[in-house]
């Protein structure tokens, strides 16, 4: 009996099948999921399976053991997505092992800055930097400052380059304006112009 079989013989019969677990702990899946919707608690028989799969190790961490998973912590280190998932809901700290990983997103970088760092995140400036959106944000929410190096991404976003100068240079933003009056909305250029209008170039006399 493989572990597929013993675990959906255990499944069928909803109950404990402690003659197959030797095979199903030789699987990722078929641990997680006997841990899960068989035992309804740690398996760590399986544990070792588990660790080397990202996805069931953070999944066995928040839904079985709901704490840390050291075991597994080395593959979930692999992903963007689980290191920031793992450091935001089940360390609810950093995950120093994972950001390096993390840093190759631009979606989990901006997020681990402003959700578990609550702080700018160096390391992946350069992922947030290729996305207008998460520079805008960065800039907004974590640096509360300008973001240079994500000032040319946002600049090919009409939304992202207005906001920019609204919110966090609260002053033009020439490399955003081609594209505000380019893609924008009419609301959008119209209060644009309110909020920075052109300065009247000084007259000149002739005497």
């Amino acid at each position: 009996m493989n572990a597929k079989e013993a675990y959906e013989y255990a499944l069928n019969r909803k109950a404990p099948f402690p003659n197959g677990e030797a095979a199903i702990a030789t699987s990722s899946l078929e641990s997680y999921c006997y841990a899960r919707f068989v035992l309804g608690k740690p398996f760590p028989l399986g544990e070792a399976a588990i660790a080397t799969d990202a996805e069931w190790s953070y999944l066995y961490a928040k839904e079985i053991l709901k704490g840390a998973f050291p075991l597994g912590e080395a593959m979930i280190a692999k992903c963007p997505f689980d290191s920031y998932g793992y450091a935001m809901h089940i360390l609810e700290t950093p995950f120093p092992l994972g950001e390096k990983a993390i840093a190759k997103n631009a979606q989990c970088s901006y997020l681990y800055a402003h959700n578990v760092l609550q702080a700018p995140f160096p390391l992946g400036e350069a992922v947030i930097a290729t996305d207008s959106l998460h520079s805008y944000r960065y800039a907004v929410n974590v640096l509360k400052a300008p973001f240079r190096l994500g000032e040319k991404v946002i600049a090919k976003c009409s939304v992202s380059s207005f906001d920019y100068a609204r919110y966090v240079l609260k002053a033009p933003f020439p490399l955003g304006e081609r594209i505000i009056f380019k893609m924008g909305t009419e609301f959008m250029q119209n209060k644009y112009k309110e909020l920075f209008p052109k300065k009247k170039k000084p007259a000149f006399f002739t005497y």
